[in-house]
């Protein structure tokens, strides 16, 4: 028996248990989604886990190396179990955004209307709208289809970090699709999962291009680009001004630089514009007020804080940054937030700057002439700066939005970390090495 036919039998058996435990576990669902706006919750969560487990079969069907194959179906069930089971506890607790688009795209009332760039939210009303109209109308069913979207954004992340260091390693694979905020923040039904999968095929395009010069890497590049700024149109920006690293960077044929320079500066330019329509930007004094205001827009709920001074000019912004972008990448900390998520979280911060420390004391001077090396970090900065005046106010807030960067961030400190061999007498620099 091949090993395709015994993953597909071993799936059936799971299926049909799965299916006998939800018999005796319906009442428990109905009663830890009383905030889901919907009526029969038993069958609305039975959606979900069939829908789950078809998805995790179809990973065998799946363009991918097939020796990955077995790999992402562990992790699938991983996420499956926070998707369909731990989620649960949080659903009870608090009511997500999730909730209102579910209920908006279950209306009958509802208006589609175009999407458009950078008005998340109302894009957010559609996609779920368009997903009632194709599949039942399930919450559950709904979130596990957004949680696929965060799990694709984190395999391409991984496939990207191969393709750079061209080599696999199923350790990384786990520590990127089970690291906590990972598995965790991109199984809701929310913007994040959908904004992760676009960082996702972007990473994947940026390794792509940079190993290998072919057009098609620019066009997955685009398009992760593109597709996050539908919903935060801000994070176009973000994404694209660390590319010109790669201008210094050596390439085999200077037509696919001149091509690879005149995308990176017209899609800048263009999102630029699409940053200053969205907050009505046109001065430094424009700019300075939008921060002001962003700094305390989120500063509600148990986990926020405030300022304390206002920000009314460019210094009160640049003396911010330090603690706002720290606070952006490593908090919240112990005793900052006092709920089961927020300890969770704030020991996974802990954990993580015992890590960066690790890494800082082994990275070398080279590593930092690595173009991909280079791009990671200024990526991790630009990301932290825009969002140190959101993150600062609202920790948990701030937990959350870290998951659009710490997979980068986290494949960066791995790569640093990395036990070195010694080079080669003859072996080139970093600095533009290509494979």
């Amino acid at each position: 028996m091949n090993r395709t036919a015994l993953y597909g039998i071993v799936g059936l058996i799971a299926l049909a248990g799965g299916l006998l435990f939800l018999w005796g576990f319906g009442d428990l669902v109905v009663q830890m989604g009383h905030f889901i706006p919907q009526e029969d919750l038993a069958t609305d969560y039975l959606y979900g886990v069939t829908w789950a487990m078809f998805l995790g079969l179809s990973i065998l069907a799946w363009p991918v190396p097939g020796r990955d194959k077995p790999l992402l179906m562990r992790a699938w069930v991983a996420k499956s179990l926070v998707t369909l089971g731990f989620m649960l506890i949080y659903e009870n607790h608090y009511p997500t955004d999730g909730f209102g688009y579910f209920a908006s795209a279950a209306s009958e009332f509802f208006d589609l209307g175009p999407f458009q760039i950078g008005d998340g939210t109302d894009n957010m009303y559609r996609l779920a709208h368009l997903h009632s109209q194709i599949f039942p109308i399930s919450f559950h069913m709904m979130k596990v289809s957004f949680s696929l979207a965060g799990f694709l954004g984190l395999y391409s992340i991984y496939r990207a970090g191969t393709l750079f260091v061209q080599k696999e390693d199923a350790r990384v694979f786990y520590v990127l699709m089970l690291f906590p905020s990972h598995i965790f923040w991109s199984s809701i039904l929310g913007k994040d999962p959908i904004i992760l999968l676009g960082i996702g095929l972007y990473t994947y395009g940026v390794a792509g291009w940079y190993r290998t010069n072919r057009y098609r890497y620019l066009f997955v590049l685009a398009l992760g680009i593109f597709e996050t700024a539908f919903i935060r149109v801000w994070m176009s920006s973000i994404l694209i001004a660390p590319l010109s690293v790669f201008f210094l960077a050596r390439m085999r044929s200077s037509i696919a630089k001149a091509v690879f320079i005149a995308c990176v500066l017209a899609a800048f330019g263009w999102s630029h514009e699409r940053f200053k329509s969205k907050f009505n930007i046109e001065t430094s004094t424009d700019l300075v007020q939008v921060a002001g205001y962003e700094s305390q827009a989120w500063a509600y709920g148990g986990s926020a804080q405030h300022l304390d001074a206002s920000i009314s000019n460019i210094g009160n912004m640049v003396t911010f940054l330090p603690l706002g972008m720290a606070t952006a990448l490593f908090r919240p900390l112990p005793g900052e937030v006092l709920n089961v998520f927020g300890m969770l979280a704030s020991l996974e911060n802990v954990i993580f700057i015992g890590v960066v420390l690790f890494a800082a004391m082994r990275t070398r001077w080279r590593d930092l002439l690595e173009p991909m090396v280079l791009w990671a970090a200024i990526l991790v900065l630009a990301w932290s700066t825009t969002y140190s005046f959101v993150s600062y106010q609202n920790l948990g807030t701030a937990a959350r939005f870290k998951m659009q960067i710490m997979p980068i961030f986290l494949g960066l400190i791995m790569y640093l970390s990395r036990r070195r061999v010694a080079p080669a007498a003859s072996q080139p620099s970093y600095l533009g090495r290509r494979s």
